[in-house]
Protein backbone atom coordinates (compact mmCIF):
# COMPACT_ATOMS: atom_id res chain seq x y z
CA UNK A 1 0.00 0.00 0.00
CA UNK A 2 1.43 3.40 -1.00
CA UNK A 3 1.97 6.14 1.52
CA UNK A 4 -0.72 8.25 -0.16
CA UNK A 5 -3.32 5.50 0.15
CA UNK A 6 -2.32 4.81 3.76
CA UNK A 7 -3.14 8.38 4.76
CA UNK A 8 -6.14 8.81 2.50
CA UNK A 9 -8.42 9.29 5.52
CA UNK A 10 -6.41 12.40 6.47
CA UNK A 11 -6.98 13.87 3.02
CA UNK A 12 -10.66 13.05 3.41
CA UNK A 13 -10.76 15.00 6.68
CA UNK A 14 -9.17 18.00 4.98
CA UNK A 15 -11.52 17.91 2.01
CA UNK A 16 -14.38 19.89 3.66
CA UNK A 17 -11.96 22.69 4.56
CA UNK A 18 -10.60 22.94 1.02
CA UNK A 19 -14.11 22.71 -0.41
CA UNK A 20 -15.47 25.63 1.61
CA UNK A 21 -12.33 27.71 1.07
CA UNK A 22 -12.73 27.19 -2.65
CA UNK A 23 -16.46 27.89 -2.58
CA UNK A 24 -16.46 31.02 -0.42
CA UNK A 25 -12.99 32.51 -1.09
CA UNK A 26 -11.43 31.32 -4.34
CA UNK A 27 -14.61 31.14 -6.46
CA UNK A 28 -15.76 34.72 -5.60
CA UNK A 29 -12.26 35.99 -6.40
CA UNK A 30 -12.25 34.34 -9.83
CA UNK A 31 -15.80 35.56 -10.47
CA UNK A 32 -14.82 39.13 -9.56
CA UNK A 33 -12.08 39.04 -12.20
CA UNK A 34 -14.55 37.75 -14.79
CA UNK A 35 -17.27 40.27 -13.90
CA UNK A 36 -14.83 43.18 -14.04
CA UNK A 37 -14.73 42.72 -17.84
CA UNK A 38 -18.52 42.81 -18.18
CA UNK A 39 -20.99 45.63 -18.73
CA UNK A 40 -23.26 44.48 -15.93
CA UNK A 41 -25.84 46.69 -14.22
CA UNK A 42 -29.43 46.62 -13.08
CA UNK A 43 -30.78 47.18 -16.61
CA UNK A 44 -29.08 44.08 -18.06
CA UNK A 45 -28.70 42.07 -14.87
CA UNK A 46 -29.68 38.76 -16.49
CA UNK A 47 -27.78 39.36 -19.74
CA UNK A 48 -24.47 41.13 -19.05
CA UNK A 49 -22.33 41.86 -22.09
CA UNK A 50 -18.59 41.73 -22.56
CA UNK A 51 -17.00 45.16 -22.16
CA UNK A 52 -13.29 44.36 -22.24
CA UNK A 53 -11.23 46.97 -20.41
CA UNK A 54 -14.01 49.61 -20.51
CA UNK A 55 -14.65 49.43 -16.74
CA UNK A 56 -10.99 50.00 -15.96
CA UNK A 57 -10.71 52.85 -18.46
CA UNK A 58 -13.82 54.45 -16.98
CA UNK A 59 -12.34 54.23 -13.48
CA UNK A 60 -9.03 55.78 -14.54
CA UNK A 61 -10.99 58.70 -15.98
CA UNK A 62 -13.26 58.98 -12.94
CA UNK A 63 -12.18 61.93 -10.73
CA UNK A 64 -14.01 60.51 -7.70
CA UNK A 65 -12.11 57.22 -7.99
CA UNK A 66 -8.77 59.02 -8.37
CA UNK A 67 -9.44 61.34 -5.44
CA UNK A 68 -10.50 58.37 -3.29
CA UNK A 69 -6.92 57.07 -3.40
CA UNK A 70 -5.59 60.45 -2.24
CA UNK A 71 -8.05 60.36 0.66
CA UNK A 72 -7.07 56.76 1.37
CA UNK A 73 -3.40 57.79 1.43
CA UNK A 74 -4.19 60.43 4.07
CA UNK A 75 -5.91 57.83 6.26
CA UNK A 76 -3.04 55.36 5.77
CA UNK A 77 -0.42 57.96 6.74
CA UNK A 78 -2.43 58.77 9.86
CA UNK A 79 -2.67 55.09 10.76
CA UNK A 80 1.04 54.49 10.23
CA UNK A 81 2.30 57.57 12.05
CA UNK A 82 -0.21 58.08 14.85
CA UNK A 83 -1.54 54.56 15.49
CA UNK A 84 1.88 52.98 15.20
CA UNK A 85 3.49 55.69 17.31
CA UNK A 86 0.85 55.45 20.03
CA UNK A 87 1.13 51.64 20.14
CA UNK A 88 4.94 51.77 20.39
CA UNK A 89 4.84 54.40 23.12
CA UNK A 90 2.15 52.54 25.09
CA UNK A 91 4.04 49.23 24.89
CA UNK A 92 7.33 50.91 25.84
CA UNK A 93 5.91 52.62 28.93
CA UNK A 94 4.03 49.54 30.12
CA UNK A 95 7.13 47.41 29.64
CA UNK A 96 8.92 49.62 32.16
CA UNK A 97 6.13 49.06 34.69
CA UNK A 98 7.22 45.42 34.89
CA UNK A 99 4.82 42.85 36.36
CA UNK A 100 2.93 45.31 38.53
CA UNK A 101 -0.83 45.40 38.91
CA UNK A 102 -0.95 48.72 37.06
CA UNK A 103 0.81 47.18 34.09
CA UNK A 104 -1.71 44.34 34.06
CA UNK A 105 -4.58 46.84 34.13
CA UNK A 106 -3.25 48.71 31.09
CA UNK A 107 -2.58 45.48 29.20
CA UNK A 108 -6.19 44.41 29.65
CA UNK A 109 -7.48 47.90 28.81
CA UNK A 110 -5.58 48.05 25.53
CA UNK A 111 -6.51 44.53 24.43
CA UNK A 112 -10.21 44.45 25.37
CA UNK A 113 -11.21 46.41 22.20
CA UNK A 114 -9.80 43.50 20.15
CA UNK A 115 -12.68 41.26 21.26
CA UNK A 116 -15.38 43.91 20.69
CA UNK A 117 -17.04 44.19 17.28
CA UNK A 118 -15.62 47.18 15.44
CA UNK A 119 -19.17 48.29 14.69
CA UNK A 120 -19.75 48.98 18.40
CA UNK A 121 -16.84 51.43 18.56
CA UNK A 122 -17.83 53.11 15.31
CA UNK A 123 -21.44 53.57 16.44
CA UNK A 124 -20.27 55.09 19.73
CA UNK A 125 -18.23 57.71 17.87
CA UNK A 126 -21.12 58.35 15.48
CA UNK A 127 -23.37 59.23 18.44
CA UNK A 128 -20.49 61.19 20.01
CA UNK A 129 -20.38 63.48 16.94
CA UNK A 130 -24.17 63.69 16.48
CA UNK A 131 -24.88 67.40 15.87
CA UNK A 132 -28.15 67.65 17.82
CA UNK A 133 -27.69 65.70 21.04
CA UNK A 134 -24.15 64.38 20.58
CA UNK A 135 -21.81 64.26 23.54
CA UNK A 136 -19.17 66.49 21.96
CA UNK A 137 -21.46 69.40 21.11
CA UNK A 138 -23.21 68.99 24.47
CA UNK A 139 -19.90 69.28 26.35
CA UNK A 140 -18.92 72.33 24.29
CA UNK A 141 -22.28 73.92 25.19
CA UNK A 142 -21.71 73.27 28.90
CA UNK A 143 -18.30 74.94 28.64
CA UNK A 144 -19.80 77.98 26.97
CA UNK A 145 -18.11 77.20 23.63
CA UNK A 146 -21.22 77.21 21.47
CA UNK A 147 -19.25 78.83 18.63
CA UNK A 148 -17.17 75.67 18.42
CA UNK A 149 -20.17 73.42 17.90
CA UNK A 150 -20.29 71.92 14.40
CA UNK A 151 -21.80 69.25 12.26
CA UNK A 152 -18.59 67.34 12.76
CA UNK A 153 -19.15 64.70 10.10
CA UNK A 154 -20.64 67.04 7.51
CA UNK A 155 -19.10 70.48 7.97
CA UNK A 156 -16.10 70.24 5.62
CA UNK A 157 -13.63 67.71 4.28
CA UNK A 158 -10.99 68.59 6.87
CA UNK A 159 -13.44 68.44 9.79
CA UNK A 160 -15.00 65.16 8.62
CA UNK A 161 -11.64 63.48 7.99
CA UNK A 162 -10.21 64.60 11.33
CA UNK A 163 -13.36 63.41 13.09
CA UNK A 164 -12.96 59.95 11.58
CA UNK A 165 -9.24 59.94 12.42
CA UNK A 166 -9.96 60.84 16.04
CA UNK A 167 -12.02 57.64 16.35
CA UNK A 168 -10.29 55.18 18.63
CA UNK A 169 -8.48 57.70 20.85
CA UNK A 170 -5.87 57.11 22.35
CA UNK A 171 -5.20 55.14 19.13
CA UNK A 172 -3.38 52.21 20.70
CA UNK A 173 -3.94 49.22 18.43
CA UNK A 174 -4.44 46.04 20.45
CA UNK A 175 -2.55 43.81 18.01
CA UNK A 176 0.27 46.28 17.47
CA UNK A 177 0.52 46.88 21.20
CA UNK A 178 0.95 43.16 21.92
CA UNK A 179 3.54 42.73 19.16
CA UNK A 180 5.59 45.70 20.38
CA UNK A 181 5.28 44.71 24.02
CA UNK A 182 6.59 41.23 23.22
CA UNK A 183 9.46 42.83 21.29
CA UNK A 184 10.44 45.11 24.17
CA UNK A 185 10.23 42.25 26.67
CA UNK A 186 12.58 40.12 24.56
CA UNK A 187 15.34 42.74 24.59
CA UNK A 188 18.23 41.70 26.82
CA UNK A 189 18.32 44.08 29.80
CA UNK A 190 22.13 43.98 29.73
CA UNK A 191 22.05 46.07 26.54
CA UNK A 192 20.12 48.83 28.26
CA UNK A 193 22.39 48.58 31.31
CA UNK A 194 25.49 48.95 29.14
CA UNK A 195 24.00 52.07 27.57
CA UNK A 196 23.27 53.53 31.02
CA UNK A 197 26.86 52.88 32.10
CA UNK A 198 28.01 54.80 29.02
CA UNK A 199 25.92 57.74 30.22
CA UNK A 200 23.00 57.42 27.83
CA UNK A 201 19.75 59.06 28.89
CA UNK A 202 16.45 57.18 28.90
CA UNK A 203 15.47 58.96 25.68
CA UNK A 204 18.73 57.98 23.96
CA UNK A 205 18.38 54.36 25.13
CA UNK A 206 14.92 54.28 23.58
CA UNK A 207 16.17 55.56 20.20
CA UNK A 208 19.46 53.70 19.98
CA UNK A 209 18.64 50.41 21.70
CA UNK A 210 14.94 49.64 22.11
CA UNK A 211 13.63 51.11 18.88
CA UNK A 212 16.43 49.64 16.76
CA UNK A 213 15.80 46.14 18.11
CA UNK A 214 12.07 46.16 17.33
CA UNK A 215 12.48 47.34 13.71
CA UNK A 216 11.34 43.91 12.38
CA UNK A 217 8.10 44.27 14.36
CA UNK A 218 7.66 47.82 13.09
CA UNK A 219 8.07 46.69 9.49
CA UNK A 220 5.63 43.82 9.99
CA UNK A 221 2.91 45.88 11.65
CA UNK A 222 3.32 48.69 9.12
CA UNK A 223 2.59 46.29 6.26
CA UNK A 224 -0.39 44.86 8.19
CA UNK A 225 -1.72 48.38 8.75
CA UNK A 226 -1.37 49.12 5.03
CA UNK A 227 -3.21 45.92 4.09
CA UNK A 228 -6.02 46.49 6.59
CA UNK A 229 -6.32 50.20 5.82
CA UNK A 230 -6.54 49.61 2.06
CA UNK A 231 -9.47 47.23 2.50
CA UNK A 232 -11.25 49.09 5.32
CA UNK A 233 -14.21 51.38 4.61
CA UNK A 234 -16.71 50.66 7.41
CA UNK A 235 -15.89 53.86 9.33
CA UNK A 236 -16.59 56.03 6.28
CA UNK A 237 -19.70 54.05 5.40
CA UNK A 238 -21.27 54.35 8.86
CA UNK A 239 -20.06 57.79 9.90
CA UNK A 240 -20.15 59.90 6.71
CA UNK A 241 -21.28 57.65 3.82
CA UNK A 242 -18.34 59.14 1.94
CA UNK A 243 -19.49 62.74 2.47
CA UNK A 244 -19.77 65.60 2.71
CA UNK A 245 -19.99 65.25 -1.04
CA UNK A 246 -17.24 62.75 -1.79
CA UNK A 247 -14.78 64.28 0.65
CA UNK A 248 -14.23 61.10 2.69
CA UNK A 249 -14.78 58.60 -0.10
CA UNK A 250 -12.22 55.77 -0.12
CA UNK A 251 -11.87 53.09 -2.85
CA UNK A 252 -13.49 50.34 -0.77
CA UNK A 253 -16.58 52.45 -0.14
CA UNK A 254 -16.71 53.52 -3.80
CA UNK A 255 -16.64 49.84 -4.74
CA UNK A 256 -19.53 49.14 -2.33
CA UNK A 257 -21.56 52.08 -3.66
CA UNK A 258 -21.02 51.15 -7.31
CA UNK A 259 -22.04 47.54 -6.76
CA UNK A 260 -24.90 47.86 -4.28
CA UNK A 261 -26.12 51.47 -4.48
CA UNK A 262 -25.64 52.46 -8.14
CA UNK A 263 -26.15 48.91 -9.44
CA UNK A 264 -22.96 49.05 -11.54
CA UNK A 265 -21.78 45.55 -10.73
CA UNK A 266 -19.10 45.42 -13.40
CA UNK A 267 -17.52 48.67 -12.24
CA UNK A 268 -17.68 47.57 -8.62
CA UNK A 269 -15.94 44.31 -9.54
CA UNK A 270 -13.21 46.23 -11.36
CA UNK A 271 -12.54 48.32 -8.24
CA UNK A 272 -12.42 45.11 -6.22
CA UNK A 273 -9.84 43.65 -8.59
CA UNK A 274 -7.68 46.77 -8.33
CA UNK A 275 -7.82 46.60 -4.53
CA UNK A 276 -7.07 42.87 -4.71
CA UNK A 277 -3.91 43.52 -6.73
CA UNK A 278 -2.78 46.21 -4.28
CA UNK A 279 -3.51 43.99 -1.29
CA UNK A 280 -1.72 41.05 -2.92
CA UNK A 281 1.36 43.20 -3.44
CA UNK A 282 1.30 44.29 0.20
CA UNK A 283 0.82 40.68 1.32
CA UNK A 284 3.87 39.57 -0.67
CA UNK A 285 5.78 42.43 0.93
CA UNK A 286 4.61 41.23 4.33
CA UNK A 287 5.82 37.69 3.56
CA UNK A 288 9.20 39.10 2.55
CA UNK A 289 9.51 40.89 5.91
CA UNK A 290 8.48 37.73 7.75
CA UNK A 291 11.26 35.79 6.03
CA UNK A 292 13.76 38.50 6.92
CA UNK A 293 12.58 38.36 10.54
CA UNK A 294 13.40 34.65 10.71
Amino acid sequence: MSKTMRYMWLYACLFPTFFFVGLFLLYPTVEAFRMSFLDWNMTNYLNPTFAGMDNYVELLQDPIFRSSFIILLAFLLWNIIILQGASILGAYLINYLGNTGLAGFFKVSFTIPMVLPGMVTTMFWLFFYEPGNGMLNHMLGLLGLENWQKIWLGDSQLTAMLSIMMKGFPWVSGLGFLIYLAGFQNIDESLREAARIDGASAWKIFWTVDLQLILPQIRLTTVLVLIGGTQQFSDQLIMTKGGPGYDTMVPGLYMFNNAFTYGKLGTGSAIGVILFVITLGLTLLNMKFMREKR
